[in-house]
């Protein structure tokens, strides 16, 4: 039995009523009422090979999915009573993810390496996953104290203002991942997170650097977790389509950055194609067919309100509505912020009043978590 004493101010955030309407799922784990997406996913059989083509695998996932959906509906007495499958809903994922790995399509870059034979794209992390610390963060957004935070080595940005630039960046200009950072596979990172429930964490929380590198490991340990806790996925949100089908079912609650409103600024300062475009589309697809469960973390910029922060609420309010918004006055100069005069300051009091009454205007929650 894992016991779960919640923190004065996550005690205080269930007093809000919308806040409770938005997570009922999360707040239903952590009540022992709810049981983790994870878990039920363990208890659909699939009959495969792992020899399989990734064609008839993804045609196969697109099956379970559903079943899976259907599954979500019946009463929670009936899924706990659900056998888990020696060939489940989870083993059929990992196949793919590992498959995928070897022409790489994680992230939007694409770079197409074979890591399985140890070739490495931009984000320099072959087959194996690297963590740089794992423990309980009391530093996250109100509802998710404590927090079982695990940061994976590596990234797939290029952020010149990155504040976990020594995770996620500077490490590829000096030194390999060996000698800085702890290699897991599926069943070191599940004991990992058995550890973390068991000291009271409220989720397990995926972070890094960015864990979409690491998505075949994190499926993998998913095989090997027993605790019934939600999984929650904490990413820059820039992975492709496919990759996203592979967690959709399998992460309780999304924490993704929304960094930038429009294309432009995301390919100047972290070095990518097509920011909003596959962003946006992401968000849509967690709200709509996923958990729906979300915070959404906005970092103001200064001088960015006008084209990144604004059109990011506006989208939002439109097609997010379940969504909660952490508005973030966190920016400060960092890395390679100093080439860039214009972002070489932090945001000043009145941007962020101003991003704030937008918010408000729009009718968007933020008050709790920011």
């Amino acid at each position: 039995m894992v016991f779960r004493i919640l923190q004065p101010d996550t005690n205080s955030i269930w007093q809000n009523d919308e806040v409770l309407k938005r997570f009922p799922r999360y707040k239903g784990i952590i009540d022992g009422t709810q049981i983790a997406r994870y878990i039920i996913a363990k208890t659909i059989d699939c009959d495969y090979n792992s020899s399989d083509t990734i064609e008839n695998l993804e045609i196969l996932q697109k099956e379970k999915s559903l079943e899976f959906k259907d599954i979500l509906k019946k009463d929670i007495e009936e899924i706990k009573h659900r056998k888990f499958s020696s060939n489940s809903y989870i083993h059929l994922v990992e196949t793919l993810a590992n498959k995928y790995l070897e022409k790489c399509i994680f992230c939007e870059r694409q770079c197409e390496v074979n890591r399985v034979d140890g070739q490495k794209g931009y984000c320099l992390i072959s087959k194996d996953s690297y963590i740089s610390s794992a423990f309980l963060h009391m530093g996250e957004e109100a509802p998710l104290v404590p927090s079982g935070t695990i940061f994976f080595q590596g990234c797939n940005f290029g952020c010149v203002f990155c504040q976990n630039y020594d995770i996620s960046q500077s490490w590829k200009e000096k030194r390999e991942l060996e000698d800085i950072a702890k290699k897991v596979d599926v069943k070191i990172l599940s004991s990992i997170a058995e550890k973390l429930a068991e000291r009271g964490a409220l989720n397990i929380n995926y972070v890094g650097g960015d864990p979409i590198p690491n998505i075949h490991t994190i499926i993998g340990s998913l095989n090997f977790q027993t605790t019934n806790i939600t999984q929650l996925w904490n990413s820059n949100f820039y992975l492709t389509d496919k990759a996203l089908s592979l967690i959709i079912d399998l992460m309780d609650f999304w924490l993704p950055d929304f960094k930038y409103g429009n294309n432009t600024c995301g390919k100047k300062y972290s070095g990518i194609e097509n920011y909003f475009d596959f962003v946006s589309r992401n968000h849509k697809r967690v709200h709509d067919e996923g958990s729906g469960e979300i915070i959404i973390r906005h970092l103001v910029m200064p001088g960015h309100i006008n084209c990144c922060s604004k059109p990011i609420l506006d989208y939002v309010a439109k097609e997010l509505s379940n969504a909660v918004v952490n508005i973030m006055g966190q920016y400060r100069p960092q890395y390679h912020s100093f080439n860039y005069p214009e972002i070489n300051r932090k945001p000043t009091s009145q941007e962020m009043h101003e991003v704030k009454n937008y918010a408000s205007r729009l009718g968007i929650l933020y008050k709790p978590v920011s």
